[in-house]
C-alpha cells in the first residue's frame, strides 16, 4: 500500500514538472520557427512581407523605408547563416546573430553583413507571437 502511494506521488510529481516545462518549450519552438522564417523571407527577397509579419508594429514604418532603400539599390541576398540564437522565455526575449551574404549590382563581389536581431514575445489581443525589434542592417 505504501509503495503504491509513493509510486502515485512520484507520478504526480513528474507530471507537475512536465506540465511546468511545456509552455517554455512551446515558446522556444515558436521562437525557432519565427526566427528561421523571418531570415528565410529576407533571403528570398520578401523583405516587405517579413516586416509586416515579424516586425514590432512601432518599428514597422522605419523597417519599410529601409526595405524600400534595399530594393532601390538592387541589394541581392544570396545566403544567410544563423551564428547564434538565444531564447529566454521567462523574460520574453530572444537574440539572434545572423550573417548574410549579398551583392549590389553592378558589382558581382559577394559581401558579408552581420545582423544582430533582438526579439520580443508579445501577447496582443490574445494573439501571442515573436516580433523583431531591430532594424535592417545597412548592406553597404
Amino acid at each position: 500500500m505504501i509503495h503504491m502511494f509513493k509510486a502515485g506521488l512520484l507520478l504526480v510529481y513528474c507530471l507537475m514538472i512536465a506540465a511546468c516545462s511545456v509552455p517554455n518549450a512551446t515558446i522556444r519552438e515558436e521562437f525557432e520557427k519565427s526566427m528561421k522564417a523571418y531570415n528565410k523571407m529576407l533571403r528570398w527577397h520578401e523583405i516587405e512581407g517579413a516586416g509586416m509579419v515579424y516586425m514590432a508594429p512601432e518599428l514597422r514604418d522605419g523597417f519599410m523605408k529601409a526595405a524600400a532603400d534595399i530594393k532601390k539599390r538592387d541589394v541581392t541576398i544570396t545566403d544567410f547563416r544563423i551564428l547564434t540564437s538565444e531564447c529566454l522565455p521567462d523574460k520574453g526575449t530572444g537574440e539572434v546573430v545572423a550573417e548574410f551574404d549579398y551583392y549590389i549590382l553592378p558589382s558581382n563581389r559577394i559581401k558579408t553583413q552581420s545582423y544582430r536581431q533582438d526579439w520580443a514575445y508579445r501577447d496582443i489581443n490574445k494573439q501571442k507571437s515573436w516580433k523583431v525589434k531591430s532594424g535592417l542592417p545597412p548592406f553597404e
